[in-house]
């Protein structure tokens, strides 16, 4: 015999306060959240930044400063195999935090400029660490993000990531050449204590029961009543069937994952080739001239287009939007094109702007490919699909990259090649979201939030 419901009255006035207190602390942790997604960014600014410089203070070739990247991106894939068995068994405050203090940990091996294994130790362990807050950061922005503001929060998430790049190539500009490692503990330091206020908030911000608590928004009446009883519905199973339909049969998923390994792929060897371009295949010595256009390209380009990005999206209407993959096309193709141009040209300033052009409308398309990719699978298997999404892209976008990188280098007689390989490479991404789009234009799939 079913157990006798029970119902009591509720105070809309407690619960509107409950609710504005809600957002209050979203708000907190965007902030929080933000603010270390990009503070962790700082040393792979530096490390990318200024591939000659360092490569000279520790005597390597580039083969070698090469595996930096690709030890990394093996640290970056066993995370995010690991995230994927785990995230949903453990505690994720503790989880995050304990990641980002080993994360920090791992940067004093530059800091004291220590042996060149005991580099790759620390920068396999940064790899691994890291994943998981890049993973879970705009997965968390996703599922607790104040819904009108979410286009917002995600710009937000990604437009700091992009911000420590540029910190950390400043840092290095203004100190000097002989001066990088003060980089490195000003985001030791600073993520440090952002950790501790992040240990010293509630566990229950970072889980289910937090989703729970922002249902207060949803109460618009004078008196309401609440239904108290068993809650297995809200528990979703996940069956075999589920994962075989909506993950490894949904062909809108695999372009857009296939897309953003491509996408990645292509930045990872940019961020790599574009300095060391400038100086030797350009032939330009002015490091005024050389700071100026990385950072057009390489910084303010992408945070414009994540701006773009943002408030494109919310004019097609978000991830919901019918033509969200189509926009995202013409992003893409645009921005190859673009970078087919910056080919032809010797001339400093024209290889910027062009570069330039290709970044912005690139990164556009990234930003909107982000919440598509939560949008276009049931939300109960949004944990599972990121933590997929990441291990692939590891594995065939950032795992590889520096290490194409490096034989680029070797088999290309010019650097121009290589953007020339890149920007052909590009267009089987432009391939991939017009077919996710005609897919699920023609297939009418299910867009889920």
């Amino acid at each position: 015999m079913k157990s006798k419901k029970k119902f009591k009255a509720v105070n809309i006035t407690d619960m509107q306060t409950k609710a504005k207190l809600m957002d209050d602390v979203i708000w907190i942790l965007m902030f929080i959240f933000s603010a270390i997604h990009g503070l962790m960014t700082i040393s792979q600014g530096i490390l990318s930044s200024y591939v000659t410089e360092i490569k000279e203070e520790f005597s390597l070739s580039y083969s070698e400063y090469s595996l930096f990247g690709t030890i990394s991106g093996l640290g970056s894939l066993l995370g995010s195999i690991v995230f994927t068995l785990i995230i949903e068994k453990v505690s994720n405050k503790y989880l995050i935090s304990s990641m980002l203090i080993i994360n920090c940990l791992s940067h004093f091996s530059f800091v004291f400029k220590l042996k060149y294994h005991i580099l790759l130790v620390s920068r396999f362990i940064s790899g691994f660490a890291s994943v998981f807050c890049y993973i879970y950061f705009p997965m968390w922005v996703d599922k607790f993000g104040i819904k009108s503001w979410l286009n917002f929060m995600q710009t937000t998430i990604q437009v700091s990531n992009t911000i420590g790049h540029i910190l950390g190539y400043f840092i290095f500009y203004k100190l000097g050449n002989n001066q990088w490692k003060y980089g490195f503990l000003s985001e030791i330091f600073s993520v440090s204590c952002f950790v501790f206020i992040l240990i010293l908030l509630p566990e229950n911000y970072y889980n289910k029961d937090y989703e729970d608590n922002s249902n207060y928004q949803k109460i618009n009446t004078e008196e309401e009543v609440k239904l108290e009883g068993d809650s297995d519905t809200n528990n979703s199973i996940i069956s075999k069937n589920s994962i075989k339909n909506d993950i490894m049969l949904n062909l809108p998923y695999i372009c857009l994952t296939l897309y953003r390994s491509n996408r990645l792929f292509i930045f990872i060897v940019i961020d790599f080739w574009f300095s060391d371009y400038l100086q030797n295949t350009l032939l330009e010595t002015n490091s005024s001239t050389i700071f100026l256009s990385y950072s057009l390209t390489i910084v303010i380009a992408p945070l414009l287009g994540l701006i773009f990005g943002g408030i494109l999206s919310n004019k097609i209407g978000g991830p919901k939007g019918k033509n969200s993959f189509i926009t995202m096309f013409y992003l893409q193709l645009f921005s190859v094109i673009f970078g087919l141009f910056s080919y032809f040209f010797t001339n400093v300033n024209l290889f910027t702007i062009f570069m330039s052009l290709y970044m912005l409308l690139n990164t556009a398309a990234g930003l909107i490919s982000i919440s598509a990719s939560y949008a276009i699978v049931p939300e109960n298997l949004i944990g599972i699909t990121t933590g997929i999404y990441s291990i692939f892209v590891n594995l065939t976008g950032f795992l590889p990259g520096p290490f194409a990188y490096a034989f680029m280098k070797n088999i290309f007689s010019s650097g121009r090649y290589i953007i020339l390989f890149l920007m052909v490479y590009g267009f089987i991404g432009c391939i991939d979201l017009y077919t996710a789009d005609y897919y699920m234009k023609t297939k009418k799939i299910m867009i889920y939030k």
